[in-house]
């Protein structure tokens, strides 16, 4: 017995502490449930130290959807991140950053105090992070868990002049913290929810509808274009690119792709996702298309690719536009600017900042807010009831090596238009500081110039990095894409090495109206004083393969001989391409100026160029430049 009794004693102390434990646990927890109801779930640590450190909270939105393996739509990720703002008192400090979208553009919703960020054709969210990490001057605590996003933003907050701190919170932690908040308000009724649940195809006689051989084309679109990008994503990897039998191999099957999207026609997501000046389809079309294609992707076996991703976060985009335009009309012009007297950055400053960068002369979105043509706006009559013009004016010069004076001779100015465009060469060799010489004069005759909006391209004599301070002109030296009037869109290409050229064509958009380069195609206005081809060989090949078909007017320079004229059809495409070199330096080397500038007119809603001026360009037939056949002036 008394052995019995050494033995449950010890068991029976145990079992006693264990049941005081599990008391004290369970009130702990009671304890805990309280607090998180008041403060809805801030437990980690990271999101602890945002909170206390009053950090600003950026949003990979797309990281934290694929990180639920893209269950979460857009649309509860903004209802649950709207709550869970409100709810821990975070109004004004949580910016959503969404991938691709028609426009780069940020939208505020007053009602949960966030700003909503879409980065556009010619940007990744990543770059958005990046690039405005330091914007907000305070912490900052960025939700993604891409390491490169990761290093990218120290760098940004490192180089700023804010000794500010960054944390980053893993997708995983911060989709547990909605999870929790869910389930604690599942039996309370909300009236958070910030986009219109109803659809804008209500009235289903005039609706359109998705047919299925439509549906067809787009996914079967979707799944060429996820394998291209597969492979162009294998193409820069140097393991691949360093092997010549890989490299060949990538370089067939990425032109087998690209020929395959082109003979499918290979567009209609562009189609549905670009503004309808642009667009085939109008407005209430994609609208229906985009709804539709949402409701189909719930039932989808098929997993979710970039295209799908690309509709859904356009829908997504014309939701939230929708909601914020309701807003503003609730809202008087006083109460919707920042309040001057406050310092500190929020989310409704973010929002301006954004809309500001893309209302800027140079942008990289296809807003309606992008190059607009003031300088010509005399010419009522071909305005749109928008304000906006179908014929805009460009004003194009290159190759003046140093000797741009030549072309305004006895102080006067070249012809006005909507936009100047250098194609490049405006340096000249010799010593540092020759060039800086050189480079400052060249500054000062572009402020001269009356138009409003001055792109210069860097040529293969130009440096790298130059700046323009006094004719605020904008210097390119990597490829970038613009709008002008949020309807026709630019492509300009810098002179560049081929290899350079194709790692950063990745970067170009797979249609343009106008492509403006410095080097002219291989093979078509490029033939030196010595016979020889000097064309960009790179170049000719990704405009061929552009998939929704080669631009309608391409600018070069470069070669001084080329000067002229020509209509040229690439790839699969039975349109021509209006090719025109603008060198205005002599043959071979140059030591004078001796061609004017070229004046035309490009109208986007016929697709048509009419050259205005031009030396060699619009010439009689039996004064033809370099061999080169005239050309009309009007195509």
């Amino acid at each position: 017995m008394l052995f019995v009794m050494h033995i449950l004693r010890p068991l029976l102390v145990t079992l006693l502490s264990l049941n005081k434990a599990q008391k004290k646990q369970h009130k702990a927890a009671d304890r805990r449930s309280v607090k998180s109801v008041q403060q809805f779930s801030i437990h980690d640590k990271r999101l602890q130290w945002a909170h206390r450190k009053n950090a600003v909270f950026l949003i990979d939105l797309e990281n934290v959807r694929g990180k639920s393996n893209f269950e979460l739509t857009h649309k509860e990720l903004l209802k649950r991140t709207t709550l869970w703002s409100k709810l821990n008192n975070l109004q004004d400090r949580v910016s959503l950053i969404v991938d691709h979208g028609s426009i780069h553009s940020s939208y505020y919703l007053s009602e949960g105090g966030l700003s909503i960020v879409f980065a556009g054709t010619r940007m990744k969210a990543d770059d958005v992070l990046a690039r405005d990490v330091p914007y907000f001057e305070r912490n900052v605590a960025v939700v993604t868990a891409d390491n490169d996003l990761m290093s990218r933003c120290r760098g940004a907050m490192e180089k700023s002049t804010f000794d500010g701190q960054i944390q980053f919170i893993h997708p995983i932690q911060f989709i547990t913290d909605l999870e929790r908040l869910m389930n604690q308000l599942e039996n309370e009724k909300s009236n958070l929810d910030v986009v219109d649940s109803e659809d804008n195809s209500s009235n289903n006689e005039e609706a359109a509808i998705v047919t299925e051989e439509l549906a067809n084309k787009i996914d079967e679109e979707i799944k060429l274009r996820g394998s291209l990008y597969e492979t162009e994503t294998a193409m820069r990897e140097k393991k691949n690119m360093n092997t010549p039998k890989k490299r060949r191999k990538l370089e067939k099957r990425a032109r087998q792709l690209c020929e395959r999207l082109a003979m499918k026609g290979g567009q209609n997501i562009d189609h549905l996702t670009t503004l309808t000046g642009i667009s085939s389809y109008d407005r209430k079309f994609q609208d229906e298309v985009l709804s539709q294609w949402e409701n189909l992707r719930q039932t989808a076996k098929r997993r979710e690719m970039t295209g799908d991703r690309i509709l859904l976060a356009e829908y997504f985009r014309r939701q939230v536009e929708n909601r914020s335009m309701e807003e503003a009309k609730l809202k008087s012009d006083e109460d919707h600017k920042t309040d001057e007297s406050i310092q500190e950055k929020n989310t409704l400053s973010y929002s301006e900042h954004i809309n500001s960068l893309v209302g800027s002369n140079l942008v990289t979105s296809m807003s309606s807010k992008g190059i607009s043509s003031a300088a010509s706006s005399n010419n009522s009559d071909e305005s749109n009831s928008d304000g906006t013009k179908e014929t805009v004016r460009l004003v194009v010069v290159s190759d003046t090596h140093g000797m741009e004076e030549s072309l305004t001779p006895e102080g006067t100015l070249l012809p006005d238009g909507d936009i100047l465009l250098h194609l490049g060469d405006f340096a000249i060799d010799g010593n540092l500081k020759k060039k800086n010489k050189a480079i400052t004069r060249f500054d000062e005759w572009l402020a001269r110039q009356p138009h409003r909006t001055k792109i210069v391209l860097r040529g293969n004599h130009d440096p790298f990095k130059v700046n323009l301070p006094l004719s605020n002109a904008n210097f390119i030296s990597m490829p970038k894409s613009i709008a002008i009037d949020g309807k026709i869109t630019v492509t300009l290409v810098p002179y560049s090495s081929p290899r350079k050229l194709s790692s950063s064509w990745r970067k170009m958009p797979m249609y343009c109206d106008i492509l403006a380069s410095h080097s002219p195609p291989h093979g078509i206005l490029d033939k030196c004083y010595n016979g020889a081809n000097a064309g960009c060989a790179s170049l000719k090949s990704k405009v061929e393969r552009m998939i929704a078909g080669p631009p309608k007017l391409w600018l070069c320079g470069h070669i001084h001989e080329g000067r002229g004229m020509k209509e040229v059809p690439f790839g699969l495409s039975s349109r021509e391409t209006v090719i025109i070199n603008a060198s205005n330096a002599n043959t071979g080397r140059a030591t004078r100026i001796d061609k004017g500038p070229i004046v035309l007119d490009f109208n986007h809603h016929s697709e048509t160029v009419s050259v205005v001026q031009g030396d060699g360009i619009i010439e009689s037939e039996e004064s033809e430049t370099m061999n080169q056949e005239a050309i009309p002036s009007v195509v």
